[in-house]
């Protein structure tokens, strides 16, 4: 009997050592997987920054806020919720700097190709066209025009230039681009004319999207009101009546409407997100 048990005992040891260092090198791997999708996410804003102090600087943010957190006595259900959103903070602020470089591509495009179909049709050519307008573009279309020219000088194609460089952006107007590029490399035809033609192409979206934006405006900002108000609530009842608030963490039924609310939450941002976006 006592041998049986004592085997017992080895075997769960055992499947909880393995557990944990299954759990251990995941979690790695994740990190490291996240790391190295940050730095390249970075790499394309021309910021460089290795991998691993971008872990160390999340890390140290993730313990500088837990613990101010706790020496402002925020209550115990909400650590868990400032940790991940701490945690998730850089990746989140990436993607708002790739989201705010794409539009200032966007807004800076159609003036450049209006400034080389200028150029082209007082008689220079496509690169030296291209070059005078990388010169007097500012950040981040004039950065990007200037590794095109790096690339144009090591003897990659036009077209094949700007498909890069429509990688790197992610915009898709740069595919317009590059697909008139390369018809133009294969078919010939007025190069200036087509790149006017584009330029008035997207400028006339870039108008439409911005009288979108102002009429879902205010949809948009009802939403960030309804969303908010729920939560800046639960704070308020916490600090008034912490005793009886206390249920939420404490039973069962409490934690399951903590987890009704975060997910009506999420379903009705989600909602209002997909009414207020349209897409042109």
């Amino acid at each position: 009997m006592l041998s049986a048990s004592l085997l017992l005992a080895i075997a769960v040891a055992a499947a909880a050592l393995l557990l944990w260092r299954s759990s251990v090198s995941a979690g790695r791997w994740c990190a490291g997987a996240l790391g190295l999708r940050t730095e390249a996410d970075l790499a394309q804003l021309f910021v460089f920054i290795p991998a691993g102090r971008l872990l160390g600087l999340t890390a140290v943010v993730v313990v500088l806020t837990v613990g101010l957190s706790v020496l402002l006595g925020l209550p115990l259900p909400l650590l868990p919720v400032v940790s991940i959103a701490a945690l998730a903070a850089p990746r989140i602020l990436v993607l708002w700097l790739r989201q705010r470089r794409r539009r200032r591509l966007a807004q800076q495009l159609p003036d450049a190709l209006a400034l080389w179909s200028g150029l082209l049709r007082s008689g220079q050519g496509a690169t030296q066209s291209l070059s005078q307008v990388a010169a007097r573009q500012a950040s981040p279309l004039g950065d990007e025009l200037r590794m095109v020219l790096a690339q144009l000088r090591l003897g990659t194609g036009m077209d094949v230039a700007f498909q890069g460089l429509r990688e790197r952006a992610g915009l898709a107007d740069l595919r317009l681009l590059a697909t008139l590029l390369q018809a133009n490399r294969e078919l010939g035809g007025n190069l200036a004319e087509s790149l006017h033609r584009l330029a008035e192409l997207l400028r006339g979206r870039l108008l439409m999207e911005a009288r979108i934006q102002s009429l879902t405006a205010q949809g948009r900002m009802q939403g960030v009101v309804v969303g908010a108000l729920p939560l800046l609530l639960l704070l308020v009842l916490y600090a008034m009546e912490g005793d009886t608030m206390r249920v939420l963490h404490t039973t069962l039924q409490g934690w399951v409407a903590l987890a009704l609310i975060g997910v009506l939450e999420l379903i009705g941002f989600l909602l209002i997100r997909r009414i207020v976006r349209i897409d042109v």
